[in-house]
């Protein structure tokens, strides 16, 4: 029990300061988009969501789903650790040497020469973050949420903060690709420092192939999930624009900045549900719970949102950006229903049954990329947004999966709260924000009127920030 109590709160904690973190990390990163986008407009900008697209997709892509092994393995030696940072530093030199070359593809495809110059520039980041895989694995392992949060908020503040005075400077949309290189440099120093792993550029295979055949399997998994966003880079700015991209990107920026917490969530779920896999009745419980806090947090604030955004969005931006609130409910209410179904996945990768969890993520991404490709060339960014609600179905594998493990959760709050979502994040985009409002307060407040389980959730996450009452 002691042992089980030390987990909560050293989960609980960590949770915390990494919540702290986030927010302070969002207003940062809204303000960064907010003053970028404006000064940019929708091409510029869209040529930096372009090359970052592809960025981010090749970060997730080269990271081998050794990082989960690293996490997860019970037992792991000195040896290996060494071995498998010296991987990450040899391969990564040699594919950013490789990107380079072939930068000019992408450039073609989009048809903006830019994109090729803004890529290239990205690459030393994708190496140094392959540097900074390993030490902050180690420090998830030993789940050290706390410095993890640290180092992760200072490099996204560098980042923002940079990004922010170079563009006021007139760097154009290459101050936001200086200060994404900056980021992952403070990463790579960050958690070499925190977790300080001897470097060597000679690895052995014999000593690394246990985690990249471990990591191989999460890995496929990772990178065909990774490719749903590709998307913008691949077919918003081939079949509509480079502009569109722009516009894409900065309705995708807000659900995130706005789903912040699922975020979180999603990082600590891998750590946590290992410690869990044991005990089933404690895990469905755990996933009952967090899909409702999902549910609650990220829907509410993505609902209000919508309202608000006729009238938000060309005050923060300005008219060239309000196209964004059309497609924003489309891309929230996908974002809410991946984020009530990740514990799924989480627990799913903890038991081993990652096949399950690549199954789904092939039909997933496959139905997304098949609906936009149709959808795309015919209705620009509202075939992208409508591409987003037509894979619901396709949740049910998960939960059958999760159903044939440990049994079903339940899934009575999350459904009432992501229903009740639903109508304002959609009536945001008839209605005058107003009567949004309106509807909005309406919604929720019949809902926590007739519904005392969902009245309670929101006692039990300020319950939370009690800790110290676990850990006698």
């Amino acid at each position: 029990m002691s042992n089980t109590k030390n987990l909560k709160g050293r989960v609980i904690k960590g949770g915390i300061s990494l919540v702290f973190r986030q927010i302070v990390v969002a207003v940062l990163s809204l303000g960064r988009v907010l003053v970028t986008a404006r000064i940019l407009g929708p091409k510029n900008y869209g040529i930096a969501t372009v090359s970052l697209g592809v960025f981010y997709f090749l970060t997730r892509l080269l990271r081998l789903g050794i990082h989960v092994y690293v996490i997860r393995q019970p037992d792991i030696s000195n040896e290996e650790v060494v071995q498998i940072k010296a991987l990450y530093t040899t391969l990564g030199a040699t594919v950013c040497l490789l990107l380079w070359l072939a930068a000019p593809a992408i450039g073609w495809w989009t048809k903006q020469a830019e994109v090729t110059t803004a890529f290239r520039w990205l690459l030393p980041g994708l190496w140094m973050n392959m540097l900074s895989i390993t030490s902050t694995s180690m420090l998830e392992r030993e789940l050290r949420f706390v410095q993890v949060g640290f180092i992760e908020a200072l490099a996204q503040v560098v980042n923002y903060t940079l990004a922010i005075i170079l563009v006021l400077s007139g760097w154009g949309y290459s101050s936001i690709i200086v200060g994404t290189v900056a980021r992952f440099a403070i990463l790579a120093l960050l958690s070499y420092s925190f977790y300080p792993i001897p470097w060597t550029l000679r690895w052995h295979w014999k000593v690394v192939q246990p985690a990249l055949q471990y990591g191989a399997t999460y890995s496929v998994s990772d990178w065909v999930l990774s490719l749903k966003n590709l998307r913008v880079s691949l077919l918003v700015s081939r079949f509509a624009s480079v502009e569109a991209a722009g516009i894409v990107g900065i309705a995708i920026r807000l659900v995130e900045q706005l789903s912040m917490l699922s975020l979180i969530l999603r990082r600590m779920s891998i750590s946590v549900m290992a410690k869990l896999r044991d005990d089933m009745k404690r895990t469905l419980r755990a996933i009952s719970k967090g899909m409702a806090y999902q549910a609650l947090l990220n829907g509410s604030l993505c609902a209000f949102f919508s309202v608000v955004s006729a009238w938000i969005i060309p005050t923060m931006f300005d008219e060239r950006w309000l196209s964004s609130a059309k497609i924003f409910p489309f891309l929230a209410i996908g974002a809410l229903a991946f984020a009530v179904f990740d514990l799924h996945s989480a627990t799913l990768y903890a038991a081993g049954h990652n096949r399950d969890v690549i199954r789904f993520n092939f039909v997933y991404v496959g139905v997304l990329w098949l609906l936009s490709t149709l959808l795309v060339p015919r209705l620009g960014i509202l075939g992208y947004g409508i591409a987003e609600t037509g894979i619901f179905p396709l949740f049910y594998m998960l939960h059958d999966s999760l159903k044939r493990l440990c049994g079903v959760p339940n899934y009575r709050n999350a459904f009432w709260l992501s229903l009740t979502a639903i109508f304002p994040l959609f009536g945001g985009i008839f209605l005058p924000p107003v009567w949004g409002t309106v509807l909005f307060f309406l919604c929720y407040g019949l809902l926590f009127t007739l519904n005392q389980n969902v009245r309670n959730l929101p006692l039990e996450l300020l319950k939370f920030r009690q800790p110290k009452s676990t850990s006698s």
